[in-house]
C-alpha cells in the first residue's frame, strides 16, 4: 500500500494490509492543524518567559491584576471569622446579646460571600493556568470495549515471554475479536479443525506420510489453490472445497477494517495477501508442518524448505510459486532491506506472533486513534522483534502524532518560540519522531506506490513465471514421499 500524507489527519496513521503499511485516517482524537513552521510561534516579548516542565506561562501576566507571579504575598485578604466577630464585641461593648448576635449573623454571612468570591477566584486562576499548560501524551478515548485490547495484549506479553506456548491460531483470534467482539473462539476453531479434518483426508487419499513436510506443505498449498474433493467416512459423503480467491473489493480494509481478517477469508473463501498467508500458517501448525512467514514491499506471503535445504516462495494471492527473483523484480527492494532482513527472509514463530501484536496495535489505532496503548504494543513488538519494519512504522507514526500535538498546542496557545526551544520533554519528543523515522530509512525500507505495488502482484500471471511454477510444483512433486 502506498504510504501517503494524510492532511487532513493528525500525523500520519498506518494500518498493514497484506503485510503493508496503508493510510487510514484518524478521527476525533485532537484537532487538526498544519505541519509547525518557525513563523507560526508568535513572539509577545524579547525575553522568554518561565516555565516548569508541565505548564509554561506567557511573559504578559494572563491573570491581570488578580496575581503576582513570584510573589509568596497572596493578592487577597485572608478572612478570619472569629477574629471579625471578636472585634466586633470589643468595638461595641455596650451591645445588647441581642445587637451582639445580629452584628454575628452578618459578619458570618459576609464571611460566607467572600469565601464564595475567593473560591471563585482561585478557579477563575487555575482554567487561566490551565489554559497554558502543554500536554505531553496523547488524548485518550474512553470506552469499556478497550478492555479487549488491554486483555489480548496481556496474552501476546505471556506468550512472548513464555508463561504461554506460541500459538498463531490464538494469536490470530486476539487480535480480530478485539476489534470485532462479535467473534467467538470456539467457533473460530471449530471452522478451522474442520479444514484440517478435510486436509487430513486428502493427505490419507494422496498416501502422504505425516511426517513428510514437504508433502505436508503440498497438500496445504493445494487446498488453498486448487479444488479438492474427498470422502468423509465419518459423514458419510464427498467433500469438495474450492481455491480462496483474491479479494478486491477494499481489500486494503478502508472501509471495512475486518476485510482483512482471517475469519472472513475463512466465511467467505476470499482475502488477500494479508489473511491469506495468515490462515496457511494456522493450518500449518495445526498439522505440524514447518512454514514461514515473509515479507516484500506491501506484501507477505509465505517460505519453506525442500528436503536439500533449497527455500520455495508460495505465492497465495494467486496460486503459484514465486522466486525472490520475482519478489526484487518489483524495483523497491534495497540491499540494504535484505541485509537488514525486513524483507525475503523468514519469519519465526515468535515473530510472527510479534506481527499479530502489530496487527492490534493497528486495529487499535483504526478505533481509537494513537495513544499511549500503542506505544506499549511497539516496544513489546520490538523487545522481541527488533527489526520489525511494522512496529518500527506504528512507533514513527505515534512519536510523529505525538511531536504534531505538543507543537499545535504550542500554536494555538500563541507562546513564543525561545520557550518551546528551552521545553526538555517537547525537544525530547520531536528528537524521538525523528530518530524513528531515522531507524526506518536506516533499515532499507523504501516506499512503494500503490499502482506500482498492483501492478508488480498481477506481473505474475505473465506465462513466464506461469511456467516456472509449474516446474516448481512438479519437481517439489517429485520429493513426496508416500506410503
Amino acid at each position: 500500500m502506498l504510504l501517503t500524507k494524510q492532511n487532513a489527519f493528525l500525523g500520519t496513521a498506518f494500518i498493514l494490509c497484506c503485510g503493508i503499511i496503508a493510510p487510514i485516517p484518524i478521527s476525533g482524537q485532537v484537532p487538526v492543524f498544519r505541519e509547525p513552521m518557525s513563523s507560526q510561534f508568535p513572539d509577545y516579548s524579547k525575553t522568554a518567559g518561565t516555565m516548569s516542565s508541565s505548564t509554561v506561562i506567557n511573559n504578559a501576566n494572563p491573570l491581570g491584576d488578580f496575581t503576582t507571579f513570584g510573589s509568596s504575598k497572596p493578592a487577597y485578604p485572608t478572612i478570619n471569622p472569629s477574629a471579625w466577630i471578636i472585634e466586633k464585641y470589643y468595638r461595641n461593648p455596650n451591645a445588647s446579646p441581642e445587637e451582639q448576635r445580629r452584628l454575628a449573623d452578618e459578619d458570618l454571612r459576609a464571611y460566607e460571600v467572600q469565601k464564595k468570591q475567593q473560591e471563585e477566584l482561585s478557579r477563575d486562576i487555575n482554567e487561566a493556568f490551565k489554559e497554558y499548560e502543554i500536554h505531553y501524551e496523547l488524548p485518550t478515548h474512553s470506552s469499556p470495549n478497550k478492555k479487549y485490547f488491554y486483555q489480548a495484549f496481556e496474552e501476546f506479553r505471556q506468550m512472548l515471554s513464555g508463561a504461554k506456548p506460541l500459538d498463531i491460531k490464538r494469536a490470530v483470534f486476539l487480535q480480530e475479536h478485539s476489534f470485532d467482539t462479535t467473534l467467538q473462539y470456539q467457533g473460530f476453531d471449530r471452522q478451522l479443525q474442520q479444514i484440517v479434518s478435510v486436509i487430513g483426508l486428502k493427505m490419507k487419499q494422496d498416501r502422504i506420510l505425516p511426517t513428510d513436510n514437504v508433502g505436508k506443505i503440498m497438500i496445504l498449498f493445494k487446498y488453498m489453490a486448487d479444488t479438492i474433493k474427498v470422502y468423509s467416512p465419518h459423514q458419510e459423503k464427498n467433500i469438495t472445497t474450492y481455491p480462496k480467491t483474491y479479494d478486491f473489493d477494499d481489500f486494503w480494509g478502508k472501509v471495512d477494517y475486518r476485510k482483512m481478517f482471517v475469519s472472513k477469508l475463512i466465511r467467505t473463501g476470499s482475502g488477500q495477501c494479508h489473511s491469506l498467508p495468515l490462515l496457511f500458517l494456522i493450518l500449518s501448525q495445526e498439522i505440524k508442518a514447518e512454514a514461514y512467514l515473509s515479507f516484500a514491499p506491501n506484501h507477505s506471503f509465505i517460505k519453506f524448505t525442500d528436503k536439500r535445504g533449497t527455500w520455495h516462495n508460495i505465492e497465495l494471492t494467486n496460486g503459484m510459486m514465486a522466486s525472490d527473483h520475482f519478489m526484487v523484480e518489483s524495483g523497491f527492494i534495497k540491499a540494504e532491506a535484505i541485509q537488514s532482513r525486513i524483507f525475503l527472509s523468514p519469519v519465526s514463530r515468535k515473530e510472527t506472533i510479534v506481527q499479530c501484536l502489530n496487527d492490534l496495535a493497528l486495529s487499535y489505532v483504526k478505533k481509537y486513534g494513537y495513544d499511549s496503548f500503542v506505544k506499549r504494543c511497539t516496544d513489546l513488538a520490538l523487545a522481541y522483534y527488533p527489526n520489525s519494519i511494522t512496529a518500527h512504522q506504528i512507533n514513527a507514526n505515534y512519536f510523529k502524532t505525538l511531536s504534531n500535538f505538543v507543537v499545535y498546542q504550542y500554536s494555538v496557545k500563541k507562546i513564543n518560540k525561545a520557550q518551546f526551544n528551552g521545553d526538555q520533554q517537547a525537544q525530547t519528543i520531536i528528537t524521538s519522531a525523528k530518530g524513528a523515522a531515522k531507524k526506518i530509512e536506516n533499515l532499507g525500507y523504501s516506499e512503494m506506490p500503490a499502482e506500482a505495488y498492483e501492478a508488480w502482484l498481477k506481473s505474475i500471471q505473465r506465462e513466464s513465471y506461469k511456467q516456472q511454477s509449474s516446474k516448481e510444483i512438479k519437481l517439489l512433486g517429485g520429493m513426496i514421499e508416500k506410503r
